[in-house]
Formats: C-alpha cells, sequence, structure tokens
C-alpha cells in the first residue's frame, strides 16, 4: 500500500505519460517504436518510467539482442524531449523571482532565493496534488473484485459489448455541477463506454435511463464514492482482491440466433 501512495501522487509522469506515449508510437506504422518494437516484449504490456532503466539491463542479462536492449534508451530520449517542457512548467513559477534576484531587480523584502523555493514547493505540491485527483477519477473505476476481465473480444455495439460496458466499469456521483465538475466528467464511466460520441451534459440526461434499464433486466450497474472505489481498486493492485474473470457475459449460443438466453450465472450480479 505505501507503494501505491507514491504511484498516486506522481503516476501522471512515471505510468500515464510513458504509456500513452508507448501507444501513440505505436499507432503511428513508421515511428522508431513501431518498426523497432522488441519482439520478446508484448506490446500490450504497461510501460512505466522504470522500465526505460530496467528493460536494457533484463534484455543484456537474459541474452537479448544488444539492438533491442538499446531500443528503450533511445525511446527514453524521445519520451524526455515531449515531456521535459510540460515537466518544466512545475517549476516555471520560481523563474520570476530567479531571473529578477539574479538582475538585482526583485523589488520585495522577501529574499527572492526564499520566494523562488517557495514557489517550486509550490508547484510541486500543486503537481502532486493534480496527480492524486486525476488518478481518482481516472484510474479507479474500471477495477475492483466486482467487475470483470475477459478472455475474448467482443464485437462493438453487440449485446455483449453493451452488457460488458455495464460489468466492467463503475459510475461515482452523478446529477449536479458541482459533482461532474469535481470529477470531471469522468463519473460517468457505464454511459461513456456505451456511447463515447456523446457529450458530458448527454451522459447526465441519459445516466438515469441506463440505470433503470439496467435494474429491470438485472444487470450489474455500481455506483459508488470515488474514494471506495480507489479503496476497491488498490485492494487489486496489491493482490488482497482480484477482479472476476470470465469468457463472456453471455453464453456463445446467445449470440447466434434470436431466442432468449439467460445471462451466464458466473457473471451475473447484482
Amino acid at each position: 500500500y505505501a507503494s501505491m501512495v507514491f504511484w498516486m501522487f506522481t503516476w501522471k509522469a512515471t505510468y500515464y505519460s510513458p504509456n500513452t506515449f508507448k501507444e501513440l508510437e505505436l499507432s503511428r506504422p513508421r515511428s522508431f517504436a513501431a518498426q523497432r518494437w522488441p519482439k520478446s516484449r508484448p506490446r500490450t504490456e504497461p510501460l512505466t518510467v522504470f522500465d526505460f532503466a530496467r528493460l536494457p539491463v533484463q534484455f543484456l542479462l537474459t541474452g537479448e539482442k544488444v539492438a533491442d536492449a538499446l531500443f528503450w534508451p533511445v525511446l527514453f530520449v524521445q519520451w524526455l524531449l515531449v515531456v521535459v517542457p510540460m515537466m518544466a512548467l512545475v517549476a516555471f513559477p520560481a523563474a520570476f523571482p530567479m531571473i529578477l534576484g539574479t538582475v538585482s531587480w526583485w523589488p520585495f523584502a522577501l529574499p527572492w532565493q526564499t520566494a523562488a523555493t517557495k514557489a517550486l514547493l509550490g508547484g510541486v505540491v500543486a503537481d502532486m496534488m493534480s496527480n492524486l485527483h486525476s488518478f481518482i477519477i481516472i484510474a479507479c473505476n474500471h477495477s475492483g473484485s466486482d467487475l470483470y476481465r475477459y478472455f475474448t473480444s467482443c464485437k462493438a455495439y453487440s449485446a455483449e459489448w453493451f452488457l460488458r460496458c455495464a460489468y466492467s466499469s463503475a459510475n461515482f456521483e452523478t446529477g449536479s455541477d458541482f459533482v461532474d465538475i469535481a470529477y470531471g466528467w469522468l463519473n460517468y464511466q457505464i454511459e461513456h463506454h456505451m456511447f463515447p460520441d456523446m457529450t458530458p451534459l448527454q451522459y447526465r440526461k441519459l445516466q438515469p435511463l441506463v440505470k433503470s434499464i439496467c435494474k429491470k433486466h438485472g444487470v450489474q450497474y455500481i455506483q459508488q464514492n470515488g474514494l471506495y472505489r480507489t479503496w476497491k481498486m488498490l485492494r487489486c493492485a496489491v493482490g488482497d482482491d482480484k477482479m472476476i474473470q470470465c469468457d463472456a457475459i453471455l453464453p456463445p449460443s446467445s449470440t447466434k440466433d434470436r431466442s432468449p438466453m439467460p445471462v451466464d450465472e458466473n457473471c451475473l450480479g447484482s
């Protein structure tokens, strides 16, 4: 749990940024990452900032090609060139007292060194709190011991697909401007995955209808507080709980004809 606290306060730089950069580069067929990605490393594996240092050593120790080991430092430099300007914004407020103090134009009684230090600490703390907030509203609504993972894929907008949107997502509190803004409109995850092209305000209007339909047909619909969902995600992350795994929500035969079929008991929620 102590390690998860570190991830929660740093996750945009240590996980979200490198992993998003990896996915972006792999989506470009002519990019260095897409053309040189090591075959022994699955492309679906997440990439953290620590992997840039760990993977070259691991590849060399396990006898992988030197070129594959060198792939990771090159990818790290590419990622760094993208994120350094954004990371510099954290320290940007400290630049003003440093510049004015250096040229002896600092007009305040407080020493410019003290002002710069306080500005830097303020920027770091603000960024850590921003990480914590985004972690809660983004990382916690698809993980928990009551949510499902699947061994198979399914066709978009099929019956199975709509069910998976409900069985693999959790909503937070909804229904007011204050709550929706606090959650960044990410509190409508079930509706968002069912209808990804809608505007946020439409999700607020649609949510009661989707919830009532799920209740009518006995389909799982989870709506809980964001902090409680964070706790459930943390328990899965450290191994105290695990998500439910199955092949599909609907039995395979139910997708081949129009006859009504009961939902598989192994995947039936409340």
